[in-house]
């Protein structure tokens, strides 16, 4: 038996340890909010200095992109995925780099660095374009739309990191695929389709509603990044597909993110081998097979703290007699936060049915019955 470590408790942590629980792994986690789903719901969850932690375990991970590297220079050899693909990822300027210099096809982009003027800088790289921070923003966080120089008065010249501007697609699709990979051996998840709304991740759609062209494209690519950020670990690679400033339809690396992704809730129930699992047995020094699809269609839908308010509620559990008229809904996860907030991640579910269009329908009408008066 091993020891792993997961610095983060959230719910990406909290589902991982129970899938390192079920190949009887010892695990640690590190986190400092006493309310999080790991620290709510698990036994070794500590709030100490790095080296005291990670004189615990074996081999650590992280549940977030936005964990700070330094720190874990020292440890670094107990890390998968490595500091390396960290230090990438983390930073959308050298992540974007990286790619355009691997010849992996982004979005037309500019990186401003910290201090130089972005406004002149957006009017030099043309309207409509996104301003992203280098650093820190998730789930549509440190992003602006500018549509026109009209819209410069509401960008910050500075940002953490700097900016990186970006082109605006004509957008068909948001896909993700996610590879896991050890020194011997690489396999890649199905391509999810995944439909947001205010930025943050709504359904997930399995299979994918795409052509095969571009599935096959998106899983070669992102085994393609996997091996040359030489992963140990997992990476989900999101992408766009749609039509950029030149007026053709492609796909693009939109961004990485080396750990288990919510795009891949829907893997636990959908496929012989989910997202958590994968991870856990790469962990555990156990080899990953490829993973299939179960028969059928399936959704995963988001289950934002705005379905505890529509219900009344602050937090903790929902009222679920709705559920009694969606045999098609075959999981709900609720994290276990105590309070809820508009835009909060505090749950998912899934549907099973014999379509896409099906599977993402109920999701849609569970959703709103969950939220009716």
């Amino acid at each position: 038996m091993s020891t792993i470590g997961i610095l983060g408790g959230g719910q990406l942590g909290l589902m991982l340890a129970e899938s390192l629980d079920r190949l009887g792994q010892g695990v640690w986690v590190l986190e400092a909010d006493q309310d999080s789903p790991c620290a709510q719901r698990r036994a070794n969850v500590v709030d100490e200095p790095h080296a005291q932690f990670f004189s615990r375990v074996d081999v650590a991970t992280f549940d977030s992109e936005n964990t700070p590297s330094a720190p874990l220079l020292p440890f670094a050899a107990k890390l998968i995925p490595s500091l390396s693909v960290l230090e990438t990822t983390q930073h959308r300027a050298r992540e974007k780099n990286f790619l355009r210099d691997h010849g992996f096809r982004t979005v037309h982009f500019q990186v401003v660095e910290p201090g130089g003027d972005v406004h002149a800088a957006a009017r030099a790289f043309g309207f409509p374009c996104i301003a992203k921070s280098v650093l820190g923003g998730y789930d549509g966080k440190g992003q602006l739309r500018l549509r026109s120089e009209a819209d410069l008065p509401s960008l910050a010249h500075d940002a953490p990191g700097g900016w990186v501007l970006e082109e605006v697609l004509h957008l068909d699709v948001e896909i993700s695929c996610i590879v896991a990979r050890d020194a011997r051996n690489a396999v890649t998840f199905p391509v999810f389709e995944n439909i947001h709304t205010h930025h943050v991740l709504d359904f997930t759609v399995l299979p994918a509603r795409v052509e095969q062209r571009v599935q096959d494209e998106a899983r070669v690519v992102a085994d393609g990044i996997a091996k040359a950020l030489d992963l140990e670990g997992l990476l989900t690679v999101e992408f766009f597909v749609g039509t950029g400033r030149d007026g053709v339809r492609r796909v693009y690396v939109n961004e990485l993110a080396p750990r288990v992704h919510n795009s891949g809730h829907v893997t636990r129930q959908a496929c012989t081998v989910s997202q958590f699992d994968a991870l856990a047995r790469l962990l555990a020094g156990v080899p990953v097979v490829q993973p299939e699809v179960h028969r059928g269609a399936w959704c995963m839908g988001q289950l934002l703290g705005d379905v505890w308010l529509a219900q009344g509620r602050s937090g903790g559990a929902l009222e679920l007699s709705a559920w009694k008229n969606f045999p098609d809904v075959v999981d709900v996860y609720l994290y276990g936060k105590r309070e809820a907030r508009r835009g909060r991640k505090m749950g998912h579910f899934v549907t099973h049915a014999d379509t896409p269009e099906r599977a993402l329908e109920r999701a849609r009408l569970f959703r709103e019955a969950l939220c009716a008066k």
